[in-house]
């Protein structure tokens, strides 16, 4: 969906054995994992046990992720918890029901048959939930990142430089036949945690689409690694939390200076996911349909019960 957050991958990099991500998505890896705390209706996680157990254990899984990182001292740790547990408590009662909405918006659709204009409408709420999150997700990273010191920024450049050759090389991958396979099998994938197994034609039909989706796994690689050094360079600054909130905003949540082509690879993927959307949607059967409604549902249930008080708020779809 339009820019994704599923995928995200960025500054931080990931933890050994874990699976590669494949997005092209300009976020530093500890506002991705804060926003995979945040942001479970996009994750295609199965049952409240799920959802729940990361969502409750999110300020410990913060803080293991942090530490695992940049190996935090003592009193960073100790500043920077209670704020958040401050900021995740903000979000259970502001952002829940959001997205508990956005998620009932989805079912509606899918009761509609995923129209052109419910696609459209779902993708342009799709990015104010990613923006409403990122900006949760720098308010928190920024005190972490303005709090490290001149070794932890030097550690955490030498990070930046080790996985860069890997990057590469994946990038290098998806060209090829065995990795664009390997694109639609992750498609198939999400989509069929969703709706259930997908016949041949139906799994056609997604490869289909997905290889004409653009592929800008360079371009993004490129701009990442610009946005890496000019973090870097602002650190080494002490720039103080106010620059560097402004730094992280306008890089994470308004891509301000998105390159070209990365905005023209956005524009091109999003007739693509509506067309996607809408022709499978046509073809799912009645079994089909009813595990996508049920996922649907459980999946509203469960942001619903894990707020205080529990209510939708409404879209404007």
């Amino acid at each position: 969906m339009s820019v994704g957050v599923r995928d995200i991958r960025g500054v931080f990099p990931r933890q050994a054995g874990s699976k590669p991500r494949q997005d092209n998505q300009p976020m530093p890896g500890l506002v991705w994992r804060l926003l995979i705390l945040l942001l479970p209706s996009l994750l295609g996680l199965g049952g409240c046990s799920a959802i729940s157990v990361a969502y409750n254990q999110a300020d410990f899984l913060l803080r293991v992720y942090a530490d695992d990182y940049v190996e935090l001292e003592p009193d960073q740790a100790a500043r920077w918890e209670p704020l958040v547990a401050a900021e995740l408590a903000r979000h259970r009662a502001e952002e829940l029901p959001y997205l508990a909405g956005f998620i009932e918006a989805m079912i509606q659709a899918n009761h509609q048959g995923f129209t052109a204009s419910d696609s459209r409408c779902l993708l342009d709420q799709l990015d104010e939930v990613y923006r409403r999150q990122a900006r949760y997700a720098v308010k928190l990273a920024t005190p972490f990142l303005a709090s490290l010191t001149p070794d932890q920024i030097q550690a955490l450049d030498r990070r930046f430089q080790e996985d860069r050759a890997e990057d590469m090389a994946e990038a290098v991958k998806e060209t090829t036949p065995a990795g664009r396979r390997e694109r639609v099998a992750r498609y198939l994938e999400t989509l069929e945690d969703w709706t259930g197994p997908l016949n041949a034609s139906q799994e056609a039909l997604v490869s289909a689409i997905v290889d004409r989706m653009p592929q800008s796994r360079p371009a993004f690689l490129a701009y990442r690694e610009q946005k890496r050094a000019e973090l870097i360079a602002l650190l080494r600054e002490q720039p103080g939390e106010e620059r560097l909130q402004a730094f992280l905003a306008d890089w994470l949540v308004e891509l301000r200076d998105l390159p070209a082509p990365l905005t023209r690879a956005r524009g091109e993927m999003r007739p693509l996911v509506m067309e996607l959307f809408g022709r499978l949607h046509e073809r799912l059967d009645t079994v089909q349909r009813q595990h996508l409604e049920r996922r649907l549902q459980e999946l509203r249930d469960d942001l619903l019960q894990l707020q205080r008080q529990p209510r939708l708020a409404p879209l404007s779809c």
